[in-house]
């Protein structure tokens, strides 16, 4: 048995990009793409703890989790398992990123890494996992990705990267069992727990 997981999803509430992206359905169409859970990343922006038990009130028993995607250097990091942002603000450098997500104990995901900067000049090795796949990747992007985990040794993942409800589990990732919290999602992501699942083809 496994459990589906998209692990970067956006909403109207503090991603402007994903206005068509209603948060009280993301439950419903996570269901209906045969999720088991998903996570809120938005762009610099995590959830407050009580607006997500808000939403998870509602929510019928599908798992919902926090995350945020951190804009450092021209590059996009999701990272699941922050209590807080702390200093963290847009443009900051992966370095500082990855040391903050690590006085947390949260995940660093490598996001789309060849759309929005050239992940050779980026410190690689201090990231904790690696998206393969999402709507914001072309096939060779996703070979280039695949290439880059394999060559880094770093664990693998797939997510939607969703900024519309049609775009919701998408992609995903599998995983063994379903993550009590963030916390417990953040370890299984460094431990390489998860497997990508990544239709084809690639949505144009």
């Amino acid at each position: 048995m496994s459990f589906a997981i998209d692990l970067h999803v956006h909403t109207r509430r503090y991603s402007p990009c994903a206005e068509l992206m209603r948060e009280e359905h993301l439950a419903d169409r996570g269901r209906q793409a045969g999720l088991a859970g998903l996570v809120v990343t938005e762009h610099d922006a995590l959830w407050r703890p009580e607006e997500l038990r808000a939403l998870q009130a509602r929510a019928d028993g599908f798992r919902l989790y926090r995350g945020v995607e951190c804009t450092a250097e021209g590059a996009h990091l999701v990272v699941i398992g922050l209590e807080d942002l702390g200093s963290l603000s847009r443009g900051a450098s992966v370095e500082v990123v990855v040391a903050h997500a690590r006085s947390q104990g949260a995940a660093v995901i490598l996001a789309h890494p060849y759309r929005d900067a050239d992940p050779e000049r980026l410190p690689v090795e201090r990231i904790d996992a690696i998206e393969v796949g999402s709507t914001s990747f072309t096939p060779d992007e996703a070979r280039r990705a695949e290439a880059l985990a394999r060559r880094f040794d770093k664990p693998t993942v797939a997510a939607s990267d969703a900024h519309s409800p049609a775009r919701i589990g998408w992609a995903w990732t599998s995983f063994p069992r379903l993550p009590a919290d963030e916390a417990d999602l953040a370890r299984m992501i460094r431990q390489g727990s998860g497997v990508p699942r990544v239709p084809r083809p690639f949505p144009p």
